[in-house]
């Protein structure tokens, strides 16, 4: 109880104290209020803006698409009908992409199972087109617009592009697989092509349309006139390095060679995209290829020489270089031959008392001459070893006669050595015996030989040459000699026997020809046996009779096939006079249509 009571005490006394020290101690300042920042109500976060993303761009790059093809293209991207009709029966067949325009379809039909795209619309269908490494094969009415395509669909990223190399009508008459009409369009959409790759190779194939004489072709003609009227033309040739070396080059005042393989590599050799451009080849194709992709390149005036290089130097237009061809030296003997490089008795007498006489050969056998004697002042090489001896003759530019004792050797010399690159030689259309019985100057025995090395032959010439002087003996009864009656038992006994008729069409029409039953019978003048030479027989062993009207023409026509490599090659002797005379059957001409 007491120690409550002192509890008590102590606890009083504590607040007590307290009330004491509150009461001695000072007034506590009263702070201003800080005025609190109104708090901003958060705005409702605003939703950001959907920001379409634009669709990525991808370039095609052209270098690399036409680079790709030029450096893994197999025969430039070609395919001939017999390959195409085996791929077509193959279990996983190509595409076949027909570029004709519609009325052509609907006049002719197109291949079986093709797809149509008209070459100008190119770009615009490529939603017909199957996936970029299919094998495609492109075709046309004759293979110029289907190179055309061909390199367009490589240009923009296909790989496996091919151009038939066969004519459409060609296509229909051998039998092959054809529908009629426009086959029904069919949408694949299988494949993207980068916009630019579109509008500049579709542009590029539209274009073509409207260039030269119709998608891009110069005729050989057109060039000659625009070389003379253009001095700006640039022309590009595309062949390889070794075709020019052999063949030469057209003569034009800006030319530039660029080979097909480098094309794309050799941009720096390119001229400017407003220059006109003409690119030419061989043949043509390689050259449309060239033009396909300079067109893509944004070039505004480029053609492709039609028939190439060949057609160009048929045609006889100046040309440069190159390793000369029989072809090229016949060319020439053709274009400028008169009188078919004769000369008679009369006419040689008068030039042997001239100032400068011509050369005169005498191309008998050397038995011959110790018989009979020779022309006064004439040299001897016998036939068979003309192109043995070329070192005894002179210049390629003198005049030259030949002879022997009909004037048949004379008319085979004169044609050999015209293809091996004299550019002035005759034949004396006189037999030797008659010349010694008109009293014309006569030396006794062989003349003495005289080394005179003035002219070089190409060795590929004289390797042609020499083997067809040396068989030519043993051919026919004698120097490729044909009697009438022999050829009509050759016709009753050889039904693969081929006739070639060299007269002019007017002679063929007026005269008949020589009637034939199975053998067959190709009408070709021999002023156009080079330039179209493509309708001489193919097999070189055939057994061939070529015959004119007298026997002079023919012979000339019978060398040359035998220098080409032609081993069994006749001429009908005396021509076809002869063979009516002898009552042999005679057929009028019906000209090819």
């Amino acid at each position: 109880m007491k120690k409550n009571r002192i509890l008590t005490l102590l606890f009083t006394l504590v607040m007590v104290s307290s009330v004491i020290l509150s009461a001695c101690s000072p007034a506590p300042v009263e702070e201003a209020p800080v005025a609190e920042a109104p708090v901003e109500e958060e705005a409702p976060a605003e939703e950001a803006p959907v920001v379409e993303e634009e669709p990525e761009v991808v370039e095609g790059d052209m270098d690399a698409t036409f680079g790709a093809m030029l450096a893994e293209m197999a025969a430039y991207n070609t395919i001939k009908a017999d390959a195409l009709l085996a791929e077509m029966a193959e279990d996983a067949p190509p595409f076949l992409l027909d570029v004709r325009s519609a009325d052509e379809l609907t006049e002719s039909g197109h291949i079986e199972g093709a797809t149509h795209i008209a070459l100008d619309q190119l770009g615009e269908h490529t939603d017909l087109l199957p996936a970029l490494d299919t094998p495609i094969v492109v075709y046309c009415g004759s293979g110029w617009r289907a190179t055309i395509g061909m390199t367009a669909l490589h240009g923009m990223g296909f790989t496996n592009v091919r151009a038939l190399k066969a004519t459409f009508a060609d296509w229909k008459e051998s039998g092959n697989p054809v529908a009629e009409g426009i086959p029904e369009a069919m949408v694949l959409d299988i494949v993207e092509i980068p916009e630019n790759l579109l509008t500049d190779i579709g542009a590029a194939t539209a274009a073509a349309k409207d260039m030269g004489l119709h998608w891009g072709v110069l005729p050989a003609e057109d060039l000659n006139t625009n070389l003379a009227e253009n001095a700006d033309l640039v022309v590009i040739d595309v062949r390889r390095q070794e075709e020019v070396d052999e063949k030469g080059t057209i003569d034009a005042p800006n030319f530039v060679h660029i080979p097909l393989e480098d094309f794309v590599a050799s941009q720096d050799m390119w001229p400017s995209t407003d220059t006109p451009v003409t690119v030419y080849c061989g043949s043509g194709h390689r050259s449309t290829m060239a033009m396909t992709m300079l067109l893509s390149y944004g070039y505004a005036d480029v053609t492709s020489l039609q028939g190439g290089f060949g057609t160009w130097k048929d045609a006889g237009y100046a040309t440069v270089g190159g390793v000369a061809t029989l072809a090229d030296n016949y060319s020439t003997m053709l274009a400028n031959m008169e009188g078919y490089n004769t000369v008679k008795a009369d006419g040689l007498l008068v030039e042997m008392i001239e100032d400068t006489p011509p050369f005169i050969l005498d191309v008998r056998s050397a038995e011959e001459l110790e018989e009979q004697g020779h022309i006064e002042g004439a040299f001897h090489i016998p036939l068979t070893e003309l192109a043995q001896h070329v070192d005894l003759l002179p210049s390629f530019d003198t005049p030259i006669v030949t002879y022997c004792g009909s004037s048949w050797r004379a008319t085979i010399a004169m044609t050999a050595l015209h293809g091996m690159g004299w550019t002035d030689v005759r034949a004396l259309k006189v037999a030797f015996a008659d010349w010694v019985a008109d009293g014309n100057p006569v030396a006794d025995g062989i003349p003495e030989e005289m080394v005179l090395d003035l002219a070089t032959v190409p060795e590929n010439i004289l390797a042609a040459v020499d083997p067809a002087m040396v068989a030519v003996k043993d051919l026919g009864t004698h120097w490729g000699v044909k009697p009438a009656d022999d050829l009509n038992l050759a016709l009753g006994e050889n039904s693969d026997l081929i006739l070639i008729d060299v007269r002019r069409a007017e002679e063929l029409v007026e005269n008949g020809v020589i009637a034939v039953v199975d053998q067959e019978m190709i009408a070709l003048p021999l002023e156009s046996l080079v330039a179209d030479s493509s309708m001489l027989p193919a097999d070189k062993d055939a057994e061939i009779v070529v015959y004119c009207g007298s026997g002079h023409r023919s012979t000339m026509a019978m060398t040359m096939l035998l220098t080409e490599g032609y081993s069994n090659v006749t001429s009908l002797q005396g021509g076809f006079g002869s063979w009516v005379e002898a009552g042999l059957p005679v057929a009028d001409f019906v000209p090819a249509e």
